[in-house]
């Protein structure tokens, strides 16, 4: 009876050594596919738009948008956001960035969309910031939320398929109407959600401009031209919202 007791547990042993050895193997493999794992990612995120900023590499910006972002959202040719962020990044990074206005007036997402390759990836951007929303929610067109968020998706996923150029939603402003900021709800989440794409930031501005405006921290009406789109004030603020966003968010030392 001892004899077969001491057969049982040998025998037993030696599935616990080869079971043992197999799981060792396995966690080695595990362990080797991480590294890999790590290695592209950080091989990708080499060619990101940060990491060839921070390094020195030359850069291209293009702010693709509405009336807001155009180059004639100011009246007696005062700078708009996207002007006073093309002085800040020279100023900051002398030579490297070059950044181009894609914002035309009166557009809606899709009109956007038609123009989206020449306007925006004939450039061959790193970066492309994108604002819409106004004119499709509360603007003459009336553009339906799902058609909106069928073209925006488009866009995007036009310019990440190129491969390396990364792509910043902006929210738009609030207007100065309860009644269409309420109307811009569903649009403002529709934006929102095209960030789950990968490569795809999210500048939530409709928010940080709201919550500036409830804190009491800015007044909304000093900022506004008229009901939708921000004056001199206005602009600057949101150039400042934005040079905040990319140091602290986008730009990685």
């Amino acid at each position: 009876m001892l004899k077969k007791v001491i057969y049982i547990l040998a025998i037993v042993l030696i599935f616990v050594i080869i079971f043992g050895e197999r799981n060792l193997n396995n966690i080695q493999l595990s362990k080797e596919s991480a590294l890999h794992t790590k290695t592209v990612e950080t091989q990708s995120k080499a060619n990101s738009f940060s990491s060839k900023l921070t390094s020195g590499k030359p850069v291209t910006i293009v702010f693709l948008g509405d009336y807001v972002t155009s180059d004639d959202s100011l009246p007696d040719g005062n700078l708009n956001h996207v002007a006073l962020l093309a002085n800040w990044f020279n100023k900051n990074y002398p030579d490297q960035v070059k950044i181009i206005n894609a914002g035309m007036n009166a557009n809606t997402v899709s009109h956007m969309k038609k123009r989206v390759q020449s306007d925006v990836l004939k450039h061959v951007p790193d970066l492309v910031v994108i604002s819409a929303g106004l004119n499709d929610a509360v603007g003459a067109w009336k553009i339906p939320v799902k058609e909106y968020a069928t073209n925006y998706q488009a866009i995007v996923e036009a310019i990440v398929a190129t491969g390396d150029t990364e792509v910043v939603i902006r929210t738009p402003n609030p207007t100065t109407s309860v009644e269409e900021n309420v109307e811009m709800k569903s649009y403002i989440q529709a934006s929102r959600e095209l960030t789950e794409h990968e490569k795809v930031y999210l500048f939530d501005f409709y928010q940080v401009m709201a919550d500036d405006i409830h804190a009491k921290n800015i007044s909304q009406l000093e900022l506004m031209q008229n009901k939708l789109h921000p004056n001199i004030k206005g602009q600057a603020y949101l150039a400042e919202q934005f040079k905040m966003y990319f140091t602290s968010e986008l730009i990685q030392p």
